[in-house]
């Protein structure tokens, strides 16, 4: 392994449409910034033990400034607000942990939507009740808790996983990933400090295999390319020269559960969205003959096909409306108010009637046009595993990639797709919905 690195590294297509990166040649060092916990350990003992003592530490420094010396009848009386505090700050502990598995999600950002989502609402919550030293208190707790979690979270730095990869099969194209790079030190080997070998396993391995034999019996680890993949990317690996399986695990009360959230969501947000959606029908009338409404064939779950609602963006009678046709950027068919309703995403919310209808949900892959969706099925591996659920008004695709123009671009949203296709949860759902807010906020993918 003291091999340099620039001579173990090939530079050639990956001969699947993807981008030009190295071809490994032999066994290569690599950093890669994978989330914690996942290849190597990270909790530490002193960090829990920090956020165990955070609340009493807190609620006994807030009981001093307030009384003026310790006050045991205060305490007393505020240990069922403390209780709903400390069910918050657990709930905000794990929130942040699950986020930090997404690597574009940074620890202090995953911080700050697990307090969002938490205790926020609690502080919210304090704020409503009758004013007395009792909601004093638990306000001032409430901040320092707030303020506490996200300094910790600010400050804790986690160290990039150490890890070797093997040539063959799918394992060149961690290279091009970002987070990953390539480190010409072999001093990694003797300290003992590698967390893992990283390998194609569905390619053979006799080349490797005493290589595997020798740091098997240290300890050391052997992970997929595919899993490290998706741990780096928050995508399934897809591509002619790599072997893919989607395996959506069964969860007995998700489905029951993310209708009834977004049912509810659908009716409580009708205050403001009905007004939206009255002006945004007026403002189109105004600019333009033709329906306020456009409505398109599109493949939902198990691929039956539906109509779809939205308000119509484009001029009427277009040649989009005619066959099935990718949106350009700046494309002269769009209207002046369609420009706006597209990068605020007004126009999808007509979909809410398809999600009060069941053809469609909040959240999932986005419903595709029935000409390209026949010519994918037949391009692109696996890509009918995407009708395996309902299909969304946003989703995780949506949120990461943004708006696909060709085949290429279409091969890496359905590796988002399918990510959620075999991942999907509520945790996952939430942080769909944070940065759906975030993508509203930039315009991101708008087109």
């Amino acid at each position: 392994m003291a091999e340099s690195t620039s001579s173990v590294l090939d530079r050639s297509h990956s001969g699947d449409g993807h981008s030009a990166a190295p071809r490994l040649q032999s066994p290569i060092l690599i950093s890669a910034a994978l989330p914690p916990d996942k290849i190597i350990r990270t909790s530490k003992v002193w960090s829990k033990l920090l956020h165990a003592a955070a609340l009493p530490v807190l609620v006994g420094l807030a009981v001093v400034w307030m009384e003026g010396q310790f006050s045991m009848g205060l305490f007393q009386r505020a240990w069922p607000l403390m209780a709903v505090l400390a069910a918050a700050y657990v709930g905000a502990w794990m929130l942040s942990s699950e986020f930090e598995r997404y690597p574009f999600i940074n620890q202090f950002e995953a911080a700050l939507v697990g307090v969002s989502i938490t205790l926020g609402p609690v502080g919210l919550a304090f704020t409503g009740l009758p004013r007395s030293s009792l909601n004093t208190l638990a306000l001032v707790v409430t901040l320092g808790s707030i303020g506490w979690f996200l300094a910790d979270k600010l400050l804790h730095r986690y160290r990039d996983s150490r890890l070797v990869l093997l040539p063959g099969g799918v394992t060149d194209r961690l290279l091009a990933v970002p987070g990953v790079s390539s480190v010409d030190d072999d001093q990694w080997f003797r300290s003992g400090t590698l967390d893992g070998i990283v390998t194609d396993l569905h390619t053979s391995l006799n080349d490797h295999a005493q290589f595997l034999a020798d740091y098997s019996m240290k300890g050391l680890p052997t992970y997929h390319a595919g899993y490290v993949y998706e741990l780096l990317t928050a995508r399934v690996l897809l591509g002619a020269t790599c072997k893919t399986s989607v395996d959506v695990r069964k969860r007995r009360y998700y489905p029951y559960a993310k209708r009834v959230m977004e049912l509810g969501l659908v009716v409580l947000t009708l205050p403001v969205t009905l007004p939206v959606m009255a002006l945004t029908a007026l403002a189109i009338r105004l600019e333009s003959s033709g329906p306020v409404l456009f409505w398109q064939e599109r493949i939902g779950r198990g691929g039956e096909t539906f109509q779809m609602a939205k308000f119509r963006s484009m001029v009427a009678d277009n040649e989009g409306e005619r066959r099935a046709m990718f949106a350009k950027e700046s494309d002269d068919r769009v209207t002046t108010v369609g420009r706006v309703i597209r990068k605020l995403r007004i126009d999808e919310l007509p979909q809410f009637w398809n999600v009060l209808k069941g053809e469609m949900s909040l959240i999932g892959p986005r419903p595709e046009q029935v000409g390209l969706a026949d010519t994918f099925s037949s391009d692109l591996s696996l890509y009918k595993h995407r009708h395996l659920v309902r299909p969304g008004i946003t989703g995780w695709a949506q949120v990461l990639h943004g708006y696909a123009a060709d085949k290429d671009a279409t091969r890496r949203k359905l590796e988002h797709d399918l990510y959620y296709v075999k991942h999907q949860s509520v945790l996952l759902d939430l942080l769909i919905v944070y940065l759906t807010l975030k993508t509203i906020l930039t315009g991101f993918g708008a087109r």
